[in-house]
């Protein structure tokens, strides 16, 4: 089922790109195996995979152009824990996150432990990113989305992408904190 939204997603952005030069339109790398799980922020911290987690992840690595910036590999996510990054997309992508970090008091990586973060999608040119906050007893991970709407939280993967897909920004207008 969540093969479905995903594949959904992946027509809706590919046909927006298609008559777009080459270099903007998306890419996919290989799906590379979850061994350890999911790396978060924290270096060398990892969190077990989910079931929708664990379907996305098998389906392909890094997709360029996604939803909310580039959906990460585990190994790109891995790669975002060094301190020389050699792929420019990932090094600017970290960037754009730690001048979030480093000036939005309320952006979910100041909020945080970095061990409950991973950095699921990221943009190289503008703010938009996806983390994945890792609660405790729940089987998904929340969804946290910055894009030019503000921010947006959402329950897991699909609900995210039901939410995506319908063109649905009601989220960003439910404000959570007092």
């Amino acid at each position: 089922m969540i093969e479905d939204f995903i594949n959904k997603a992946i027509a809706w952005k590919t046909e927006r790109r298609k008559d777009q030069p080459v270099f903007l339109q998306p890419y996919f790398s290989p799906k590379t195996a979850i061994i350890d799980g999911v790396p978060t922020l924290k270096k060398g911290f990892y969190r077990e995979t989910s079931p929708l987690l664990s379907k996305r992840f098998e389906m392909f690595g890094r997709w360029t152009m996604a939803t909310h910036g580039h959906w990460l590999s585990i190994p790109d996510m891995e790669t975002l824990w060094d301190d020389d990054i050699r792929d420019d997309l990932l090094n600017q992508t970290k960037s754009n996150q730690i001048a979030a970090e480093d000036n939005w008091a309320n952006e979910a990586s100041c909020l945080f432990k970095p061990e409950r973060l991973s950095l699921f999608a990221g943009s190289d040119i503008g703010n938009e990113k996806i983390y994945l906050l890792w609660l405790d007893f729940v089987d998904e991970p929340e969804f946290w989305v910055y894009d030019s709407n503000g921010e947006s939280r959402y329950r897991n993967l699909q609900t995210y992408l039901e939410a995506f897909l319908a063109g649905d920004i009601s989220a960003s207008q439910s404000f959570w904190r007092a």
